[in-house]
């Protein structure tokens, strides 16, 4: 009940603060992202050109905030009981709004009921690697029901090891799970052959390029344009193996329709140049095709209740 009255609260205070005229001034002072992510790695990247880029097509100051800590819980519940008046954004990945609720139990949001989507802004796509003795997804099946294998990913609940994990219940084979700190750490072990295979971004690429492993598929409904000559996983039947990875950005539930309208075509003619595509492909990610609300919306009602789904079957919890 305390949470209903909340929101009806904050629906009243939106409609009674934005006059026609305040929406039309939208913004008018500065715009805080926040991050729920310390500094450095991929978040910071997205987050500095962000705030960059949509700061110059709105003409008003964007910022990111970071707050770190409880695995993106702690910065996405601040955005969460942040004012829906479009000037605290919530920097959103898929591990922290559709992973998160159904595999961490300290994650009491709700991605469709407590925030308002905005825009998907990047996506990526994870690349399987195997390390040299495998050379195909089909060597590595039939290494896999023979004996045991390793592979790598940054902890429970990370979206390389539940794609791992879906691997292992698609295709039958036996493999035990080693965590690591970094990702650098599960490509160079990958490579040396201590661990048979693993889902890591496409920077290890290169690795497979000079013969120190393999690039087996590739997770999400097309292939790489950096790299396309390996496979998706649909192509070689598969289709349920992995997904698509993205980083968006949303706001509080209740924010009004005019103003994330104008954020998301902001967002949209902020990376519509090919110099601007050019230097989020040289980050290993790809500007999303469509950044409409309502794709993005769409995207949630299906991802959201894979996960919770593939949570309830396998009893993954990620504790804290």
């Amino acid at each position: 009940m305390p949470h209903l009255v909340r929101r009806i609260f904050l629906a009243l205070a939106a409609v009674a603060a934005f006059s026609p005229a305040a929406l039309a001034a939208y913004p008018d002072k500065p715009i805080k992202i926040i991050v729920p992510y310390g500094g450095g790695g991929m978040g910071t990247v997205f987050a500095t050109m962000v705030a960059e880029q949509l700061g110059h097509e709105l003409k008003n100051p964007v910022f990111a905030d970071y707050k770190p800590g409880g695995n993106a819980v702690i910065g996405t519940e601040m955005a969460k009981s942040s004012p829906p008046d479009g000037y605290t954004l919530l920097m959103a990945t898929t591990s922290s709004i559709a992973i998160n609720p159904a595999f961490l139990p300290t994650a009491k949001y709700d991605p469709l009921k407590d925030f308002t989507p905005v825009a998907i802004v990047w996506t990526s796509r994870n690349v399987l690697f195997g390390s040299a003795e495998v050379k195909s997804l089909k060597d590595l099946i039939a290494l896999g029901k023979k004996k045991s294998l390793s592979y790598g990913s940054l902890g429970v609940g990370s979206l390389a090891h539940l794609s791992s994990e879906m691997l292992i219940r698609e295709t039958g084979i036996q493999a035990v799970h080693v965590p690591f700190k970094g990702q650098g750490q599960i490509v160079t072990e990958v490579a040396g052959g201590r661990l048979e295979f693993a889902f890591t971004d496409p920077a290890g690429i290169a690795l497979a390029q000079a013969g120190k492993m393999h690039a087996l598929a590739v997770t999400g409904k097309q292939r790489l344009s950096s790299a396309p000559s390996i496979p998706t996983f649909a192509e070689l039947g598969f289709p349920n193996i992995g997904t698509e990875s993205w980083i968006a950005i949303m706001a509080p539930a209740g924010t009004p329709k005019d103003i994330v309208d104008k954020l998301s075509s902001a967002l949209a003619a902020a990376f519509s140049s090919p110099d601007m595509k050019a230097k989020v492909a040289a980050t290993g990610a790809e500007v999303a095709p469509n950044m409409t609300p309502a794709f993005f919306e769409k995207e949630l009602r299906v991802e959201a209740p894979r996960w919770k789904k593939f949570q309830q079957e396998t009893k993954i919890s990620i504790e804290q």
